[in-house]
């Protein structure tokens, strides 16, 4: 006869260990789900970990206090910088001095709603890998506050143009000013443009405005002129009559700027001599002019100029010695006596002409390597009783090296 034994109901003990360990590893599962889902959902209610507005953080902050923490900070984020760049130069304004707030609102919602529209998993996951987040400021701002905020502006960076032009400083040294260009804000373009940068459209760091520009004149070969290459001076009595028509005749010739190789005529800048500003003075009209031009001569002589047309008078002028008077005359109908003298330099000269008190000064302007380091004196030798020989002595580094004649001159009268 044979024996079944009967099979042993009973866990082997391997088995009881295994089954242990699959009871344990699910309470641990469903404890460590169950913390995760309370974790989770504890962020309906606040925001996530790793949140922040621009710099600032709001992390764990209940959805109720989140709008006095966004207001905590709101005076610091409205005090930051914006750059404005107009007409290539920057400056600097704050929001708050923008007229610019910030839309709490917004923000609000979007952080509310990234967190409420997400799913279980997806904020489980969120937290799970520290996953930062960073919502952007939202301004809000008043479009007639922005255009206040343009006109003041406005009235700060527009420039009127300046043509480049000759100015005196102390000791009347002349100086060339090169022009400034002017510069009109474009204030509806300036306005979209900082509408666009407020709303995040431009993604640019700064704001440029625009505007019109007014481009200015300018000349770079007048900047050449830097030196007072001669002078001369004549004295006259301030009080009578004859002073008004020097000085009027300075004032015409005064500013005068002569280029290289080109022929100044007296009668072109200061003729004729009955025009605006003269006065009579006994029967002569503009008398008085011809000391101007004497003036104007002995400047071209010590500037070592080339003397183009050049007329004595018919009696020797007090003002200057015999030989070295220049007389100038014009009638109603054309006729003309004149004074010219041709620019020799390789530069452009500037004639300053001016009175002060009872004397007339000419100054002529140039570069500095104008003469070639000459320098000129003049010399007036008496022949008989009315005829004068004139000398132009030339210089160089203060030695003489030539003496030339320049006319020989016989007045009429005493």
């Amino acid at each position: 006869m044979f024996y079944f034994r009967k099979k042993d109901s009973r866990l082997s003990k391997r088995e009881l260990v295994m089954l242990l360990l699959m009871v344990i590893f699910l309470v641990w599962f469903t404890m460590i789900l169950m913390y995760r889902y309370v974790q989770v959902s504890s962020y309906y209610y606040r925001v996530l970990p790793n949140t922040y507005i621009g710099n600032y953080s709001i992390s764990d902050v209940s959805f109720d206090d989140l709008e006095s923490i966004i207001s905590s900070f709101e005076d610091e984020v409205l005090n930051e910088k914006v750059t404005i760049k107009c007409n290539g130069r920057e400056y600097i304004y704050s929001y708050l001095e923008l007229g610019v707030e910030i839309n709490r609102d917004k923000i609000m919602d979007s952080i509310t709603h990234y967190q409420t529209s997400s799913n279980w998993w997806k904020l489980n996951r969120i937290l799970m890998h520290n996953i930062d987040h960073t919502f952007n400021y939202s301004y809000i701002y008043d479009n007639e506050k922005l255009k206040e905020f343009l006109n003041h502006f406005k009235s700060l960076v527009d420039v009127s143009r300046v043509d480049g032009h000759f100015s005196f400083g102390d000791n009347r040294n002349l100086q060339y000013v090169s022009g400034v260009d002017g510069f009109s804000l474009d204030i509806d373009a300036s306005f979209d443009v900082l509408k666009n940068y407020l709303d995040g459209k431009n993604g640019k760091e700064v704001v440029e405005f625009t505007g019109t520009v007014d481009k200015a004149s300018s000349d770079a070969v007048y900047q050449s002129i830097d030196t007072k290459v001669s002078s001369f001076t004549t004295t006259f009595n301030p009080y009578i009559s004859r002073a008004t028509n020097l000085r009027v005749g300075l004032n015409y010739i005064d500013g005068v700027i002569l280029a290289p190789g080109k022929v100044f005529s007296f009668y072109k800048y200061a003729g004729p001599y009955n025009k605006k500003g003269y006065v009579f003075y006994y029967e002569y009209v503009g008398n008085g002019v011809c000391q101007i031009a004497t003036t104007v001569y002995n400047a071209a002589l010590l500037g070592g100029l080339e003397i183009v047309k050049r007329s004595p008078h018919s009696a020797k002028s007090p003002y200057v010695p015999g030989g070295l008077d220049a007389t100038v005359a014009s009638s109603s109908n054309g006729w003309n006596i004149d004074f010219q003298f041709r620019n020799t330099y390789s530069y452009p000269i500037y004639i300053s002409a001016y009175a002060i008190g009872g004397e007339a000064h000419v100054d002529f302007w140039s570069n500095k390597d104008a003469t070639g380091g000459k320098t000129y004196s003049t010399e007036s030798v008496q022949i008989g009783t009315r005829g004068y020989t004139t000398y132009l002595y030339t210089y160089q580094d203060g030695v003489e090296i030539s003496r030339e004649k320049i006319a020989t001159t016989w007045y009429r009268e005493d």
